[in-house]
């Protein structure tokens, strides 16, 4: 059984507030969903075809898949994450099913197979270890179905790390009392190998002059595509693709043309 995961806190804490971290944030999922969807079509995998989204957080990528058809099924680490995630689906009268489980042992607590499996956001790179890696793709491989489709999207480390990036510019959303600024500091291990991001929120206090603030840290894999790859390989993963923001690839698909994506997409197919 693998050790308890230490991003617990750092979700949960985060949940009730991470719509803030973006102008519109059901906007963004639309627009997060359909680049996802898009993908997902090119692959064959069209509504009303099953898709697991193993780290889900308050649902950006799984709640509009559902509306666009897709029957989803959501799980994440955080518990007030899924909360959230369930409230946000019910106001928007969307089907989806939620568990809470560690992305390490989500195939214990799941009846059946997927056409899809997919992970957003960076957060497969919240597994420090090989071992831990590994032991989540095994995860993912046995939740597909044999020629079921893997996508997740993952910082260009291989560009991030030659680049010594210290972290994206503070970025500013919302008006008057609705206020919010998000900063992120990151922390390079002399190896270049993993990172710490030092996360800071600001939320503009209603009717005053203040600011509350909050600084909560995480750490992340510097993972590269071809360490990914061979990850994969190992784990019955086959036909491996990457499309980066800005390039297309023979089928015609630019990420960041087409479909809005901000990060490197990787799919890959179950054996």
């Amino acid at each position: 059984m693998p050790a308890p995961d230490p991003n617990i806190e750092f979700y949960d804490d985060l949940a009730d507030t991470y719509h803030r971290m973006y102008e519109d944030w059901w906007g963004f999922a639309v627009h997060y969903g359909q680049a996802i969807a898009t993908y997902l079509a090119a692959e064959g995998i069209a509504p009303p075809a099953e898709v697991l989204d193993v780290t889900c957080g308050i649902g950006t990528q799984a709640l509009p898949l559902a509306a666009k058809g897709y029957r989803v099924t959501g799980s994440d680490l955080s518990e007030r994450a899924v909360e959230r995630a369930r409230r946000e689906a019910a106001s928007r009268d969307l089907d989806v099913q939620f568990i809470t489980s560690d992305m390490r042992q989500v195939s214990e607590q799941l009846v059946g197979t997927f056409d899809a499996v997919i992970s957003g956001a960076n957060s497969l790179t919240h597994l420090l270890t090989d071992d831990d890696l590994m032991l989540d793709l095994a995860q993912i491989r046995s939740c597909l179905r044999p020629g079921g489709v893997f996508l997740a999207t993952i910082r260009d480390y291989d560009k991030l790390a030659l680049d010594d990036s210290q972290g994206p510019a503070p970025e500013h959303f919302g008006k008057g009392d609705e206020r919010s600024i998000v900063i992120q500091a990151w922390d390079w291990a002399k190896d270049r190998r993993t990172l710490t991001t030092n996360h800071v929120l600001l939320l503009k206090k209603q009717n005053q002059d203040c600011w509350d603030t909050t600084v909560r840290t995480t750490d992340y894999r510097a993972l590269r595509r071809a360490e990914f790859d061979d990850a994969l390989t190992a784990s019955s993963f086959t036909d491996i693709r990457w499309f980066l923001p800005g390039h297309k690839d023979p089928q015609g698909i630019a990420p960041e043309d087409q479909t809005g994506y901000y990060q490197p997409v990787v799919v890959a197919k179950a054996r």
